[in-house]
């Protein structure tokens, strides 16, 4: 394959395993599960009416499989080259990222462990003792990580939109500068929603954050200074409400707890904060989620 294919473990060490010279080459044989999720579907049967009924689908549990060369110049060379790539895939060090980078620079991620393929096949199709190896490593990216590659992290941050000829009643309504009223986020290229971490610098207060693609919000009423900043977590599994000194505060949520996501459409979002000034900030950080490469 012509992508460049990275493993980092969890203790921020980076193999690259399309690096030849350093003994490493991704092969297409043995290589599946990387281009796109697999999905089931929930069904049911129903008297009077022929074939089955469609009521939820799911995507699978993501675990692609990589085939690998290793190889070495003399076989000391080559036993501490599987030893230290094993050491350092093994699933007790914990999870670890798998990075497949385009020639154009486009890169996706997946964080999985590690989950076999150093259990060794010594045959002679796919070994020569001490000098090379193929391997079929085994990933598996658990929840809420997987099933999805992401994509680089994305940034949109919006301030208080041009003062009006008139002067507003609050809330005010925050928007990038350059779009007056709502703004919206296109993720129409994702196969799944991307839940983001929004970021609000006060001052403010009875905010309401709202997707109208959805027509689902977010109302926190704690109120911010000009020196503090709230920030919302949606992502599952990391799901919080705090202030920037970390103090939380979900109780002052008063809509759907659950905290939206960003479908895989247009997103029209608006906010309103009562009280902003050209102080007041909205940060949106996401990374947009893929079913393959």
């Amino acid at each position: 394959m012509a992508e460049q294919v990275t493993w980092t473990s969890a203790r921020g060490e980076v193999f690259d395993l399309t690096d030849a010279d350093g003994g490493y080459v991704v092969l297409g044989e043995g290589t599946r599960g990387l281009r796109s999720v697999s999905y089931e579907l929930a069904t049911a049967k129903y008297a009077g009416l022929d074939g089955e009924v469609v009521q939820s689908i799911r995507a699978s549990s993501n675990a692609p499989t990589l085939g690998v060369l290793l190889q070495a110049e003399d076989e000391d060379a080559f036993r501490s080259r599987v030893r230290v790539l094993r050491n350092a895939m093994r699933p007790q060090v914990g999870l670890g990222v798998l990075t497949v980078r385009t020639e154009d620079g486009e890169a996706r991620t997946l964080t999985c462990y590690c989950v076999g393929g150093f259990e060794g096949d010594e045959s002679l199709e796919v070994s020569h003792p001490g000098r090379w190896w193929k391997l079929a490593l085994k990933f598996l990216a658990p929840a809420p990580y997987g099933p999805w590659w992401e994509g680089p992290e994305q940034t949109v941050s919006f301030g208080l939109q041009a003062p009006a000829n008139f002067f507003p009643a609050p809330p005010f309504t925050l928007a990038p500068s350059t779009i007056q009223g709502a703004f919206s986020l296109d993720l129409s290229d994702c196969d799944a929603p991307v839940y983001p971490t929004w970021t609000i610098a006060g001052p403010g207060s009875a905010l309401v954050l709202a997707n109208v693609t959805t027509g689902r919000s977010i109302q926190v009423t704690t109120p911010l200074t000009a020196a503090e900043s709230l920030v919302i977590d949606t992502r599952p599994g990391f799901q919080s409400v705090r202030k920037g000194d970390g103090t939380n505060v979900m109780a002052a949520v008063g809509s759907d707890p659950a905290l939206w996501p960003l479908v895989e459409d247009v997103n029209d979002i608006s906010v309103q904060l009562t009280g902003a000034t050209t102080a007041s900030r909205l940060t949106a950080t996401y990374k947009p989620r893929y079913a393959g490469i």
